[in-house]
């Protein structure tokens, strides 16, 4: 009677521990949301895919390898540990490119020529930024990124880009080359004076401005 008795809870004890609710009570780390699915010890959404290492991949993405990956449009670089825009000949910046070639202002790798100074245009050839871009020639460097408008140019006391004709006005600003600087982009024309209100005032004759 004992032994049958024994057998009997042996046997109830063995569907309990395989029912979905014991399982669930268990497991609980291991169970993803609707809409997701399992991939390895994580839960990726719907669209993504699962790498042979358990890490999720955006939708449409490129995997880099150690729970790295890249946007649709883009490819590994550096070994998996950046991303570059699509394309063989395509970049961001000059750490895109190999060692003989440079960033231009097309985001291409472009071949350093034997005469290119990356460091200064020279004889019609683009600048070579900081940050690994290059400005076309007749275009300088902007202190935050990008380029300057061809023709324009910065000024070093106030980082304000003037055009053709013009020149840095003090504090901030550009001027008339011609016209009298009252600051702040502020002017008055030849033969007047600034008036502290703003204003212009013509002087006298024999006057200094």
């Amino acid at each position: 009677m004992m032994m049958l008795l024994r057998f009997l809870l042996i046997g109830v004890l063995l569907t309990t521990v395989g029912s979905p609710a014991f399982s669930q009570l268990f497991d609980r780390n291991s169970q993803c949301r609707g809409g997701q699915f399992q991939c390895g010890s994580r839960c990726c959404s719907a669209g993504q895919r699962c790498s042979f290492d358990g890490y999720c991949i955006r939708a449409g993405g490129t995997y880099c390898g150690g729970g790295r990956s890249c946007g649709a449009f883009e490819r590994c670089v550096a070994g998996g540990t950046r991303c570059a825009p699509a394309g063989a000949n395509k970049c961001n910046s000059r750490l895109d490119c190999s060692g003989n070639t440079f960033c231009n202002a097309r985001g291409e790798c472009e071949r350093i020529r034997p005469e290119f100074d990356p460091n200064t245009a020279i004889q019609g050839l683009p600048t070579l930024c900081d940050d690994g871009q290059s400005c076309a020639s007749g275009s300088s460097c902007l202190p935050g990124g990008g380029c300057s408008r061809p023709g324009w140019f910065m000024c070093e006391e106030t980082d304000s880009q003037c055009r053709p004709g013009f020149k840095c006005s003090e504090h901030q600003g550009c001027v008339p080359i011609k016209a009298i600087d009252c600051g702040y982009g502020k002017w008055c024309k030849p033969g007047e004076q600034c008036l502290p209100d703003g204003g212009c005032e013509k002087l006298s004759e024999g006057s200094d401005p």
